[in-house]
């Protein structure tokens, strides 16, 4: 048997320690797929500036292209109440200009800021037309606002919304007077008391005869209070109704009228918040 010898062990060790040198393959491995990542990485860079200067050179042609101009292709759907010349000179200064130019958002927050518009859309039509969709406000009452910075006491018009609306040329409604709205209430606050308006003729329109038609005037300058103006017997009486029960206590002011002015001479205001009974003041 061959004896070993020191050296042996020594080689064997440095055997062992030569093991390791396969980490040269991995590094030439790793070196490959920076390569591999660096020529990716440019061409992706390449595409994207590609294309980004192609979506420029699209813009540029789109924006600037004669074939593109606004010109006298506006379209307006038919309004009522808000003449065509008024939408139409919202996009005074867009004349000439790029269809795909235009800001739209912002023509359409100048188109809700015109008091009549509830709703507005734009679209744009190929290659130079854009089409105007408006929705109008609907009244629901006559509203008298109080004397305001100067100006003395005038009647519009109030939506279910809450917003004041000028009274148009030649156009004919059939509302109650609201009073009690003034412009300094915000819109939230105005909507709230034309809601209890709102709920009031429901209630009284919710039987036959309906009674919405006999009342002409509304104050709620209290919001928990419709107070009425009803004509009876040539004479005008205001009465309470109130937040709710609107029919039965009307009601109950039609069957007791007579009474209560032949017990006190006359009736000018009626109180019916009260259950089951009434504060008549002569």
């Amino acid at each position: 048997m061959r004896e070993r010898k020191s050296g042996d062990a020594d080689n064997g060790s440095a055997s062992a320690y030569r093991r390791p040198a396969r980490h040269v393959e991995v590094r030439r491995s790793a070196g490959r797929w920076r390569r591999y990542l660096l020529v990716t990485g440019g061409v992706s860079l390449l595409a994207s500036t590609t294309l980004g200067a192609a979506a420029y050179t699209v813009h540029t042609y789109l924006t600037t292209s004669p074939r593109f101009a606004l010109r006298e292709r506006l379209t307006i759907t038919p309004t009522k109440h808000v003449a065509r010349e008024t939408i139409a000179h919202v996009f005074a200064s867009d004349a000439g200009r790029s269809v795909f130019d235009i800001p739209l958002d912002r023509r359409r927050e100048e188109l809700l800021a015109l008091p009549w518009v509830a709703s507005a859309s734009l679209m744009r039509g190929w290659p130079n037309r854009l089409r105007v969709v408006v929705d109008e406000r609907v009244p629901v009452a006559f509203v008298r606002l109080p004397p305001f910075e100067g100006r003395s006491a005038r009647l519009g018009l109030i939506d279910a919304a809450g917003a004041l609306l000028p009274l148009p040329r030649n156009a004919k409604f059939q509302f109650p007077v609201l009073t009690g709205i003034s412009d300094t209430q915000s819109g939230e606050e105005r909507r709230k008391r034309v809601a209890v308006m709102l709920a009031m003729i429901e209630d009284l329109d919710r039987e036959m005869p309906r009674r919405s038609g006999e009342i002409s005037e509304i104050d709620l300058s209290d919001p928990e209070d419709a107070a009425v103006t009803v004509p009876a017997a040539g004479d005008a009486v205001l009465v309470h109704l109130g937040n709710r029960d609107f029919l039965d206590r009307y009601k109950y002011f039609l069957e007791n009228i007579e009474s209560w002015r032949g017990q006190y001479g006359s009736a000018r205001s009626v109180d019916l918040r009260y259950e089951k009974q009434a504060i008549v003041k002569p």
